[in-house]
């Protein structure tokens, strides 16, 4: 390696991880990177990194809220699990360019399989920064944390979500809910708010798949706009792409492209494995 190459990575592993933030290294890393089609301009990039099983072991997003450059890191999260179950997270944040880290540390607790609390505390001072508390009933949960309202998610039969409303805790008033009505190769969800502020917003998702059951395309309709989502997949089964385009006058104009590059250590990969990866980084692309 040239020496000018070496130098700029060792100053660059000393500014980024400065407080010796520990790493996590899987079996699988997947770089996510997102461009502005108009100008090719690269708008976000994130690292991730999962096990041999597909559990997410450690994200890296790069760039900051204060100081949007993406040859610097964020934020950092890390999984640590015991028999499958997550037992503890660890977020590290920064928001502008010279700050340093603030950590985050999130702990969960269960009863037999299913998770009953997780608090999460502030790293520097231990302090309860935030509490979740879990109730279950027959098809449905409860999720209560110290705030005004609550999640609760229903299920049909088959463990499928099939409506999650956000409740307020004294009134037991709807704020506003999700539905979810499955097909065969389709899938419909509604979200309507209640606020009761004469603004209410309405959403609809029309999520279409594949025979082997793998996310296709999904349209969101607002009542002013249309987004339209394309998924790609690569011939080892992890997504590759996801293109989104917006609706002019009813015509769809491309607007934003995401790719997704893979590096492995295994060979082959398992389809329950391939599941799970590109079920977190659809979700974490969507969010």
């Amino acid at each position: 390696m040239k020496p000018k190459i070496l130098i700029l990575l060792l100053f660059y592993f000393v500014n980024s991880y400065s407080q010796k933030i520990e790493r996590k290294i899987g079996d699988f890393r997947i770089t996510r990177e997102s461009f502005f089609v108009e100008g090719k301009k690269k708008i976000s990039k994130s690292d991730f990194y999962f096990d041999k099983s597909g559990k997410i072991l450690e994200k890296i997003g790069f760039g900051r809220h204060h100081y949007h450059k993406l040859n610097i890191i964020g934020e950092i999260e890390q999984y640590f699990y015991s028999d499958n179950k997550l037992l503890l997270s660890k977020r590290y944040v920064s928001s502008c360019r010279n700050c340093s880290f603030s950590l985050y540390l999130s702990k969960y607790n269960y009863d037999d399989d299913k998770l009953i609390h997780k608090n999460v505390y502030r790293g520097e001072s231990d302090s309860l920064f935030m509490s979740f508390d879990y109730k279950y009933k027959p098809n449905a949960e409860e999720i209560h944390s110290n705030s005004s309202t609550y999640i609760e998610n229903k299920y049909d039969d088959k463990n499928r979500i099939i409506k999650q409303s956000q409740i307020f805790e004294d009134t037991k008033k709807v704020r506003w809910e999700k539905k979810f009505v499955y097909a065969i190769t389709f899938q419909v969800n509604k979200f309507q708010t209640y606020y009761g502020d004469g603004d209410e917003n309405t959403k609809m998702e029309i999520i279409q798949y594949d025979s082997q059951k793998r996310i296709t395309s999904k349209e969101v309709l607002r009542e002013k706009s249309k987004t339209f989502f394309y998924y790609y997949y690569a011939q080892n089964g992890i997504i590759k792409k996801i293109e989104e385009s917006e609706s002019y006058n009813d015509k769809y104009e491309l607007k934003y492209i995401t790719n997704f590059k893979i590096k492995k250590r295994e060979k082959s990969i398992d389809s329950l494995t391939v599941d799970k990866i590109n079920s977190q980084l659809i979700y974490e692309t969507s969010t």
